[in-house]
């Protein structure tokens, strides 16, 4: 009996290392990620006297060149209708870089010539608006206006981009009730394929203007923006858990009160697979910051790094960080600034493996049909949950500016982070799970966004965007020997029979 008690006694104890090593997995995995993921700094995406590439690292190509406009706006114009010129009698392609954080090829081209805006970066307010050159990121436009008591009225949820680029692709934010970035454009300056340089607004030149904005550069390119600011709050945060079904009530019920941002993130866990929401708005206090908008990662940002790192291919890292957020409502959590919200660097929370990289996919949804399209990608985005780190839910208004507009009434946008091995393999067999969401949207009557991988086959493409063939049209009549063509461009093209539109 004494021999048979002590070893009960080691299987006791056995169960019991078990157990708190069961308990402390996700911990102890958190805490590796903490110190061997670091934040990573700022890294330059390839580009050199050879190759160009973009944020997927998927892309790299081959390239006829890279002008870099100064900073002197005259000469840059000067330079671009040079450049015109030797593009038009060797046959080749133009096309504007910004930041090149779109994945689907839109500022990359094959033997094209790029044009990098970076250096145009002046900005200035000019009767009550922000007036900023084109190769301006987000970051330098929120340093500027914020010791104005001023902030930016809509963009992306970080500040690496250009403006020159958001307004190509026509982004849209975390704002409710705001549509995408071009409601607050009110004129551009663009550079068009005679070598003329435009002013466009909603009543000048007003159809290269709709064309322009979120037409991924294809009708020129956009040199300045006069943008409509508003005042940089002081903002409160405050979160709670609902389900899916009620996700829609939920949200019209924060929106009664003066939220200025707000978003859910849709569950991975596994306990609770796109059934629970954790949604976050952030309230204003009526006070408003003049202090400077800076960002400096603390041990509180490493710390939500390595919880949502720690989370790919983990279901128990998946369930710790559901928990984790739930908890504490998530790493913008207290009281901020909007401007210092918005600041955020795409860094913070980016893969850190070279094997590895992160894919967006974002797809938009009536917001009637938000419960019935989770119901059906439920199923489809299991096959996908261990790649599957992120699913953010923003509400974006109908977008009546723009000639291809992805938000045809009022949306809410899924946007779908993975992380997959940096191979074909791997991203082909994340395919059919995308366009199994494609087609769930489609027949929800929704769309997809455009400026991620080209993961639409031709069907899908021309029933969410039946406005592509009138896109392509004035593309041609405005620019009939293509100067400004990318490698999208040709996916626009090959993803049909154009010749009905071709003049």
């Amino acid at each position: 009996m004494k021999a048979l008690s002590q070893k009960s006694r080691r299987w006791i104890w056995l169960l019991g290392i078990t157990l708190i090593l069961w308990f402390t997995y996700p911990v102890i995995r958190v805490g590796v990620f903490f110190i061997f993921d670091p934040i990573p700094e700022d890294r330059a995406i390839t580009l050199n006297k050879n190759l160009i590439n973009d944020a997927s690292g998927l892309n790299e190509t081959n390239h006829s060149g890279i002008i870099q406009l100064p900073a002197d706006l005259n000469q840059s114009i000067s330079l671009l209708q040079e450049t015109l010129n030797q593009a038009t009698l060797k046959n080749k392609r133009i096309i504007p870089l910004g930041a090149r954080h779109s994945m689907g090829k839109q500022s990359i081209g094959r033997g094209a010539i790029h044009i990098d805006l970076s250096r145009l970066k002046a900005i200035k307010m000019e009767s009550g608006l922000l007036h900023v050159q084109a190769g301006a990121r987000w970051k330098e436009v929120l340093q500027f206006l914020a010791p104005l008591g001023l902030s930016v009225e809509v963009m992306q949820s970080n500040a690496d981009f250009s403006i020159g680029g958001t307004l190509s692709v026509n982004a849209h934010g975390w704002q409710p009730d705001r549509p995408p970035v071009s409601s607050t454009v009110e004129k551009i300056t663009l550079l068009n394929a005679n070598g003329e340089l435009l002013t466009c607004s909603r009543s000048e030149n007003k159809q290269v203007f709709k064309h322009a904005l979120g037409g991924y550069g294809l009708f020129g390119i956009i040199l300045e923006a006069w943008i409509r600011p508003v005042p940089n709050e002081i903002l409160r945060s405050t979160h709670q858990i609902v389900t899916c079904e009620n996700f829609n009530s939920q949200w019209n019920k924060i929106k009664e009160g003066p939220i200025r941002l707000a978003f859910g993130r849709l569950s991975v866990a596994p306990e609770t697979f796109f059934e629970q929401v954790l949604l976050t708005s952030y309230q204003t206090t009526g006070e408003i910051s003049k202090l400077p908008a800076e960002y400096e990662p603390t041990p509180k940002t490493s710390l939500a790094r390595a919880i949502f790192r720690a989370s790919l291919n983990s279901a128990r890292g998946k369930s710790f960080r559901q928990w984790m957020e739930n908890l504490i409502g998530g790493e913008a959590g207290g009281i901020h600034s909007r401007a210092n919200l918005l600041i955020e660097p795409v860094r913070i929370f980016t893969n850190n493996d070279k094997d590895k990289t992160d894919i967006l996919v974002e797809i938009f949804v009536p917001q009637a049909k938000f419960p019935d399209f989770i119901y059906l990608a439920r199923e489809i985005m299991r096959t996908q949950a261990d790649s599957l780190l992120n699913v953010t839910i923003r509400e974006i208004s109908q977008d009546r500016d723009t000639a291809l507009p992805y938000a045809k009434k009022d949306m809410f946008g899924l946007v779908m982070l993975f992380t997959i091995d940096r191979t074909e393999e791997a991203e082909k067999a994340l395919l059919p799970s995308v366009s199994g969401l494609i087609d769930i949207a489609l027949a929800q009557g929704g769309t997809f966004y455009l400026p991620y991988r080209n993961y639409a086959n031709t069907k899908q493409l021309l029933q969410a965007y039946p406005e592509l063939e009138n896109f392509i049209s004035s593309k041609k009549k405005a620019d009939p020997k293509e100067i400004f063509a990318s490698d999208f461009y040709s996916y626009f093209l090959q993803s049909a029979d154009w010749k009905n539109v071709i003049p």
